[in-house]
């Protein structure tokens, strides 16, 4: 598809980017103002009993409790007030909204209801916001540990037939995210894709890989709609190196202006970029590399409802259940889900981990006992996913071809981490298409990744391990949109889902 650019505001007004680990980090600058934020509940739910206060944050967004009564809320007793930092300004939001309201119009998921939004910054709040139905009942993750395994079976059933649901009901043509079309402008409505939904279509794809950090949004970005998973995968190089490109540019101006090198190792992000910047060439050589063996895993040609609907961050955060039946009463935080490649829709990221066939040493009651309790959870995992499968139908997961096409994604998001671990995967897949007859190992989670980081750092030291350029940060710092379960997420979907959509 042709390139397009992102419409930039005149300023990202409550946005600075902060580093860690695993990348760019979005920070509030500036706090919403709750005051605001009551009168704009008020007027767009047509009450004036009402209350509103703080209930969580997480990466993009803070949230908000509305509680009182409203002609438009009817005979709920709260929703859900959530101000959005503009990583994406109008796309992540408006697409947000779309992938809802599809969602309810197209499939029996429970996903919250939206009352009114605003993709725009132009108001009173200066963020964009979406009031929406919040979900009765408790986060998944705040049970979890206290249910049997067969319990846990019920649960992991339902989300299996719902990934079914998805499958059939939600296939579409191009890579990229929902959009009511109305909304979009006359540029991205020309590109735009069609889908079976009336008044839906593909738009440019909302995905942290392609926005996240302070360089993106100043690069020509080609945001799909992709018509194939190897146009998808070619975009996001592209990304990298054009990202790459502009970081060595600054960094010769602030040499020229006589700004010295930052000291390594001490916290501070212009010292990170230092050491990226001295990275760039090896990146870049390695992206080269990637891209002589793409044709040999991903074709050209268009595939023809070929894609599908995926909620990359299905954790236990996300997945809100009655506590006593274990119903599940709904499935919360759509922001930055795309539509992906088959060889993507994989088990959800609460069941993904390394396989254990033979049953441990059965828990104690109350025990602590961290290897053990890892072990046991590897276990019914391994069990779990059986199940899902059952239920699920035939998928991506035992694929070796989406094995490999996953392995690959996942070494766009090492590149900034370690090249010699991409590097270290080229040689092997090219020795494997040497010798067919050898078969890649089950597909496991990040755990294995995150041991091969840790054994690389203890041998090389510091300089070959650094920040991936994004995971999804929906996913590095998921909290429940409905204000329970605030866990962090695990690494798990490196593979996927950070950096693009391993919080996909």
């Amino acid at each position: 598809m042709t390139p397009t650019q992102s419409p930039q505001p005149s300023s990202a007004f409550g946005l600075r980017w902060e580093s860690d680990l695993f990348g760019p980090v979005p920070a509030w600058a500036v706090t919403p103002n709750i005051a605001t934020i009551e009168a704009l509940s008020r007027q767009h739910l047509s009450a004036d009993d009402l209350s509103v206060k703080f209930l969580t944050g997480g990466a993009f967004n803070k949230v908000y409790l509305i509680t009182g009564s409203s002609d438009t809320i009817k005979d709920q007793k709260s929703c859900i007030f959530r101000a959005t930092l503009p990583v994406e300004p109008f796309y992540k939001t408006a697409s947000e909204v779309a992938t809802l309201r599809l969602l309810r119009q197209c499939t029996s998921l429970p996903v919250p209801e939206v009352f009114a939004y605003d993709c725009t910054t132009e108001n009173e709040l200066g963020f964009e916001w979406i009031i929406m139905e919040k979900i009765p009942g408790v986060c998944l993750g705040e049970v979890w540990h206290d249910l049997s395994l067969e319990r846990k079976t019920i649960v992991v059933e339902r989300l299996g037939q719902f990934s079914k649901e998805l499958r059939g009901q939600c296939r579409f043509d191009a890579i990229g995210s929902l959009y009511q079309h109305a909304e979009l402008n006359e540029a991205d409505s020309k590109v735009a894709v069609a889908t079976d939904n009336n008044g839906f279509v593909i738009g440019p794809i909302v995905n942290s890989f392609i926005f996240a950090g302070k360089r993106k949004p100043l690069i020509e970005r080609d945001r799909g709609p992709y018509l194939s998973d190897r146009a998808y995968l070619l975009a996001l190089m592209k990304v990298e190196l054009e990202d790459k490109k502009l970081l060595l540019e600054l960094t010769s101006r602030k040499r020229a202006a006589g700004v010295q090198k930052a000291h390594s190792n001490d916290g501070d992000s212009e010292s990170d970029e230092d050491d990226l910047a001295a990275d760039v060439p090896e990146i870049e050589e390695t992206i080269q590399q990637l891209q002589q063996i793409l044709p040999s895993l991903f074709s050209t040609g268009m595939q023809e409802k070929g894609f599908v609907l995926r909620h990359h961050d299905l954790n236990r955060s996300n997945v809100m259940v009655d506590p006593t039946t274990l119903e599940i009463t709904g499935i919360v935080d759509w922001e930055c889900i795309t539509t992906v490649p088959a060889w993507e829709d994989t088990y959800p990221q609460m069941l993904q981990g390394e396989d254990m066939e033979e049953q441990p040493e059965p828990l104690e009651p109350g025990d602590t006992d961290e290897f053990r309790l890892e072990r046991w959870e590897k276990w019914e995992n391994t069990k779990l996913r059986k199940i899902f499968d059952q239920a699920a139908g035939p998928g991506a997961n035992n694929d070796k071809d989406g094995w490999d096409k996953r392995s690959f994604r996942e070494q766009l998001n090492l590149l900034e981490l370690s090249t010699k671990m991409v590097k270290n995967w080229i040689i092997e897949y090219e020795k494997r298409q040497r010798e067919p007859e050898r078969e890649p190992e089950r597909d496991q989670s990040l755990s294995q990744s995150e041991s091969e980081i840790q054994s690389e750092g203890q041998s090389e030291g510091q300089s070959e391990t650094r920040a991936t350029p994004e995971r999804d940060q929906s996913e590095s710092q998921s909290e429940s949109e409905q204000g329970c379960c605030s866990t962090q997420s695990s690494v798990s979907e490196l593979s996927e889902s950070s950096l693009i959509s391993l919080k996909g």
